[in-house]
């Protein structure tokens, strides 16, 4: 079944040795369970002396009177305990001493109950030939279950075999090698031990958070991820896929820091990371919002400047001032249509730009501002006003721009500027004119020619001027009805500012050429929102 990666770690009061797994602790648990459950179901069915064989394996005989921790061959750290191996020690000991897991839930219970059913099942095939079955079993697991045990001498460098058996099979995440490669510093390290080291800076990042696959096309675990921006945070330079973990530990090795101090920083990293990747409307800072509004434009790959800004001791207001011109590049790129392919080359070269060695923030601004402005191709470029204003007149956002422009407006319009106004979740986008007009509702202008202006018109349905903001159920009533029917509704049931000022300046129609005239105003509201420079 493999090999199993063991290194002497002292012995016990009864002398007997004390090995830590490198590598198997599944494999060693996953038997422990399926020893223990033919144990029980051996005891249950009056066949004592194949059990009796069995429980050898899963207690040390100088305790096995007791329960608990210390009993059992298989123990371990408090690291493990609140992730994949919770509950182990509660099953291992509800199975071999009292004889009985119904009171246990969990993955690890379950495995339990399924090796014990399994076992169940076979023995209850075998009823007139009882006792040879449950010898038969018992030398199956005692003998021809068998595990290759490498066992490391104390000088030996853990990680490596650690990696290079892992090749071999599943392959590793680069957050998994850098775990690995991160213990084994700790442990070569004086002063550090690892299981305190791992509770203090590794534990965190065991959930399920930080191992979900994220990304577009080809995904990865989101602490791989993490990794990769931390990294070029620190280097200014890309880092191959592949290579994270490589380049990863030859900055740790070449750094020279002491590894504490250096995972302090990490952390505080790694927690503004996974603060800033969840939307939150009740943190109403600017900071906030930027982050909610970055991520409703999916992007990721400024994380690596991210970091390091975050790391700068500046006052708040002049932080906001570096959000904001990041921003007002991020969605003007998306309003005039431009790709965020370069985004991640965009980053690094302004990092690359950022004064070197200080503290304060000062002169961050000017180089976000100079980097940006000197782009001139499509795929860098700062969209100018002349750009912004047509595209908001013309072009047909995508249905995410589209909330996050009008959401933008609104917060724009609000009188009360006590912290940063968000919008409800439940608001959505709705088209004053419907995409699914009828003349009947929606007849077109006289004495025009008919399909020319019907073409007109689905041009300018498209368009922001068109669009508005409303709560779901009164969206939902009026989607398609006519302007005398909407304008009423919304009137009666709405109170966003945008919409105010929609009813007081249109009160009697809805043309194609009030959309344009709206579309102009929303023009002008949209490049002061998110000024160039």
């Amino acid at each position: 079944m493999g090999a199993v990666v063991l290194k002497m770690s002292g012995s016990t009061p009864d002398l007997s040795r004390q090995l830590r797994v490198i590598d198997g602790q599944q494999r060693l648990t996953t038997l422990q369970l399926l020893l223990a459950a033919a144990v029980n179901r051996l005891e249950s069915s009056g066949l004592s002396a194949p059990a009796n064989r069995l429980r050898e394996l899963t207690q040390n005989s100088s305790r096995s009177a007791s329960s608990g921790r210390g009993s059992f061959k298989i123990n371990h750290h408090r690291r493990e305990l609140g992730h994949d191996y919770e509950r182990f020690m509660e099953v291992m000991d509800a199975a071999l001493n009292a004889g009985n897991t119904d009171h246990v839930d969990g993955p690890m219970a379950a495995c339990y109950r399924f090796f014990q059913g399994a076992i169940g099942s076979w023995l209850g095939a075998k009823e007139a030939h009882e006792n040879a079955a449950a010898s038969a079993l018992a030398t199956t697991l005692i003998m021809k279950l068998s595990l290759v045990g490498i066992y490391l001498d104390p000088h030996e460098k853990e990680h490596i075999i650690f990696e290079t058996l892992n090749a071999r099979g599943e392959p590793l995440t680069e957050w998994d090698k850098i775990k690995n490669y991160l213990l084994y510093k700790a442990d070569e390290e004086p002063g550090l031990d690892q299981e305190s080291f791992y509770e203090d800076y590794l534990d965190e990042f065991d959930s399920p958070w930080w191992r979900q696959l994220v990304g577009r096309g080809a995904q990865r675990p989101r602490g791989d991820v993490f990794a990769d921006y931390w990294l070029e945070s620190r280097i200014s330079s890309p880092v191959a896929v592949r290579r994270v973990f490589r380049e990863f530990q030859s900055h740790v090795d070449n750094q020279g820091d002491p590894l504490e101090e250096m995972m302090q920083g990490f952390i505080r990293d790694a927690r503004y990371f996974e603060r800033y990747e969840n939307s939150d409307v009740a943190d109403r800072t600017r900071e906030r919002l930027f982050h909610n509004r970055r991520l409703n434009m999916a992007v990721g790959a400024f994380w690596p400047l991210l970091l390091r800004l975050q790391r700068i001791e500046a006052p708040q207001s002049v932080r906001d001032r570096w959000f904001a011109v990041l921003e007002s590049y991020f969605v003007r790129r998306l309003i005039a249509g431009y790709q965020a392919r370069s985004y991640d080359q965009v980053a690094l070269e302004i990092l690359g730009s950022l004064p070197a060695g200080n503290s304060d923030g000062s002169g961050v601004e000017d180089a976000l501002l100079g980097r940006l402005l000197d782009y001139e191709d499509a795929a860098s470029l700062w969209p100018s006003d002349s750009v912004v204003r047509q595209a908001v007149l013309n072009r047909h956002l995508p249905q995410h721009a589209q909330r996050l422009v009008l959401s933008a407006i609104e917060q724009n319009l609000m009188t009360n500027r006590a912290g940063v106004p968000f919008l409800a979740p439940g608001i959505q986008v709705e088209h004053l004119m419907p995409r699914g007009w009828q003349p009947e509702s929606w007849p077109l202008p006289a004495n025009s020619e008919q399909a020319l202006a019907a073409s007109k018109r689905n041009q300018a349905i498209g368009t922001l001027g068109n669009l508005t903001l409303l709560n779901g159920p009164l969206n939902s009533q009026i989607s398609n009805a006519s302007w005398n029917v909407k304008r009423p509704a919304i009137e009666e049931s709405d109170n966003l500012f945008l919409n105010r000022r929609l009813l007081r300046e249109f009160p009697n129609s809805w043309t194609e050429d009030d959309i344009l005239s709206r579309g102009k105003w929303m023009r002008s509201v949209v490049v002061r929102i998110w000024p160039r420079g």
